[in-house]
């Protein structure tokens, strides 16, 4: 995202507590508060994004300052609440997301030196986790914060789940094209699912939907 669209939160957030206070007093139930927040992007395996890089938690950092001085100059900003995930913990969420058979031997190394209780961050220590790559040789950001070749050959590729890479590549190019996919209801975009025999790929009959490529 852009920053235009970062600073377009604090902004929709003051809008909406404007709305609230411009009706009558009598109407109001005390003071109104807008909660955002904002969390990493993670691309997870089986989607268009497998392909995407991560920012980097500096490259994070940045946007959360940036959000959060935009609210700071709001007219409204004591009524905007903003919460946002931890960078780090977002960081190791990548790396795990989308690791290969190497990363085993870094979740045990980590559970071994006390890593147990992560989701909660009084128990998560990210020094112990970066001490872990480090003992097996690895650089996490090789996982994160690298835009994947078309024809990268990922470490889930021999699990079937029906979907094909070709079709999540395809929609990969139309998102960063920003091109929208019709719902499936409306036309058949040739994902690969009708090897499941069912579902929304076919008509009330049980006759296969036309694929149609350009939807």
């Amino acid at each position: 995202e852009t920053e235009e669209d970062i600073e377009g939160i604090a902004i929709l957030s003051d809008m909406i507590a404007r709305k609230y206070y411009e009706r009558p007093k009598e109407e109001r139930n005390g003071k109104v508060s807008i909660v955002t927040s904002s969390s990493f992007f993670v691309p997870k395996p089986f989607t268009p994004f497998q392909w995407s890089r991560m920012d980097t938690s500096e490259e994070y950092l940045d946007k959360q300052k940036i959000l959060r001085n935009k609210i700071n100059e709001q007219l409204n900003k004591k009524s905007i609440k903003y919460n946002w995930h931890e960078a780090d913990l977002s960081e190791l969420e990548g790396a795990l997301a989308r690791g290969d058979r190497r990363i085993s031997k870094v979740i045990y190394d980590a559970y071994q030196a006390g890593c147990l209780y992560d989701s909660w961050s009084e128990f998560f220590s990210f020094d112990k986790w970066l001490h872990a790559f480090e003992n097996n040789g690895i650089d996490y950001r090789f996982y994160t914060c690298r835009e994947r070749d078309g024809n990268e050959v990922f470490p889930w590729d021999f699990i079937d789940v029906g979907v094909s890479k070709r079709f999540l590549y395809r929609e990969y190019k139309r998102a960063k094209d920003e091109k929208v996919t019709l719902n499936c209801k409306q036309t058949c975009s040739g994902c690969g699912a009708t090897v499941f025999g069912g579902g929304v790929c076919f008509d009330k009959e049980g006759n296969r939907k036309e694929v149609s490529y350009e939807g």
